[in-house]
């Protein structure tokens, strides 16, 4: 088929739904209702992508495509890009806790890159070894960030610490923790400062363009 629509159209186009994913892992498969670490989670929706258009969020876990099962990120994105722009397909997903199916239209693939410089500023968090800053218009524009991403700027991340192996990088945005969304520096370090000692905290993180949950791990004392 790619042959055929290369001689047809003079170009290969794919199938493309705007949204960022992620594999769904043994350590964030709990957050999201998972009984296993199996699925394509979604970690970003592009505005008036079909994606959006479809409905999709942040958080939903695409398990399957027509009654084909989704393992993982890279499975969905074969499955996706197979298909032709203008293609409706029926996604099973998983919100919540809760099985729905999603009818989504495909369009053709468009791209975009943001590089992602580093920030200033920054209020310390010795526990996750993070320091956060708000989100300036002046930051904003360092970091090159689009309208649309909402969060708090990473302005130091401590070496070693649960932040640094999580690969959190000073320049980054954490949009989200424990699925909470959070929009001032003060608001990060509050959700932070209410997760149980010992517990591991979930961030949705941007960076360079793109959207990732990561997982902190609390360093055990001693």
């Amino acid at each position: 088929p790619t042959v055929e629509a290369l001689i047809r159209d003079g170009k290969v186009s794919h199938g493309y739904m705007g949204i960022g994913i992620n594999d769904v892992t043994p350590d964030n498969a709990s957050f999201f209702h998972m009984d296993n670490a199996s699925g394509a989670l979604v970690s970003q929706v592009e505005p008036n992508s079909p994606g959006a258009k479809a409905g999709l969020k942040t958080g939903d876990v695409i398990t399957g495509v027509n009654g084909s099962a989704v393992t993982d990120a890279g499975k969905l994105q074969v499955e996706i890009g197979q298909k032709q722009p203008g293609t409706t397909v029926k996604l099973d997903v998983v919100r919540d806790g809760k099985k729905i199916t999603v009818p989504i239209t495909l369009e053709a693939m468009g791209s975009d890159n943001n590089d992602t410089e580093s920030a200033d500023s920054a209020k310390g968090k010795p526990r996750w070894g993070l320091g956060l800053g708000d989100l300036t218009p002046d930051v904003r524009q360092q970091v090159q960030a689009p309208s649309g991403v909402q969060g708090v700027v990473v302005g130091t991340v401590q070496p070693g610490s649960p932040a640094d192996n999580a690969g959190i990088q000073r320049g980054d945005i954490i949009v989200e923790i424990n699925r909470k969304p959070v929009e001032s520096a003060s608001d990060a370090a509050k959700v932070l400062g209410e997760v149980p000692g010992g517990k591991d905290a979930l961030v949705l993180v941007w960076s360079n363009g793109g959207s990732s949950f990561r997982v902190l791990h609390p360093k055990t004392e001693g």
